[in-house]
């Protein structure tokens, strides 16, 4: 009677595969129990860490079971492929966040006026127990500020307040902001304000906004202030939203004048 040689299976090949796939479902509850309120910060962050620790070890796994496959002709080619390509794919994340790090100022709260910020009025009452101080920046702050997004700057337009709060709520509520209130501007020495908290896409992290009209001469100035409520860096995205709303704001009062 023949005698059948049993197949060498890599055991590395199927934990790499394991390891990869157990890392979505951490990530899920990170991101669903964040985003519906049942964790807060701290744990949510916990979770995130988890998730992609996993997901790096399915890489090693695969990378190591590689290995084996190509010296000893084990089989698992398949399960360490696809552990190796899920695990890249979920440390994409990181991966980016990690970029952002070390080529963004260390910086959670932003402003166009270091001097005068926007206060925050309906914020406060908005944001959670573990949500991080609004302070006005201390000096190191505004130099890093100043060093990394020279163009974070107040607006000037030859427009009155009202029409430019008109424009800028419009922006405000198309950009799926979360709405806190406004207090628009019914005389032109009036200021007008809009508060609004805008969430990140994953894991549904939230930043405070505040916009502030004010009239200005012949026109009305615009100042934006944007915090993240957690973390010890924003990864650059509060300079980002800045950047994005008043381009928005720019091409929506070109050529407009009274």
């Amino acid at each position: 009677m023949p005698v059948r040689l049993r197949e060498r299976r890599s055991l590395l090949a199927v934990w790499a595969q394991r390891l990869s796939l157990l890392a979505v479902p951490v990530l899920i509850i990170a991101a669903f129990g964040h985003r519906a309120g049942m964790m807060d910060a701290i744990p949510t962050y916990a979770t995130m860490a988890v998730g992609f620790s996993l997901a790096a070890l399915g890489v090693i796994a695969a990378i190591a079971a590689f290995e084996g496959i190509w010296r000893d002709g084990r089989k698992g080619i398949g399960p360490a492929l696809r552990g190796l390509l899920l695990g890249l794919l979920i440390l994409v994340v990181p991966v980016v966040g990690a970029w952002k790090l070390v080529t963004h100022p260390r910086l959670t709260d932003i402003s166009t006026d270091l001097d005068n910020p926007p206060d925050y009025l309906l914020a406060l009452s908005n944001r959670p127990d573990d949500a991080a101080p609004l302070e006005p920046p201390d000096e190191d702050e505004a130099e890093l500020q100043l060093d990394g997004y020279p163009d974070i700057v107040p607006r000037h337009y030859p427009v009155g307040t009202a029409r430019v709060f008109e424009d800028a709520l419009a922006i405000a509520e198309k950009s799926g902001w979360t709405m806190l209130g406004s207090q628009k501007p019914e005389e032109p020495e009036n200021v007008g304000r809009i508060e609004a908290v805008d969430t990140t896409m994953l894991f549904g992290f939230r930043q405070d906004i505040v916009i502030r009209i004010v009239p200005d001469g012949e026109g009305a100035l615009v100042d934006m202030r944007s915090a993240a409520r957690n973390g010890a860096h924003d990864l650059g995205a509060n300079a980002e939203r800045i950047r994005g709303f008043f381009a928005e704001l720019d091409a929506s009062l070109q050529g407009i004048t009274e």
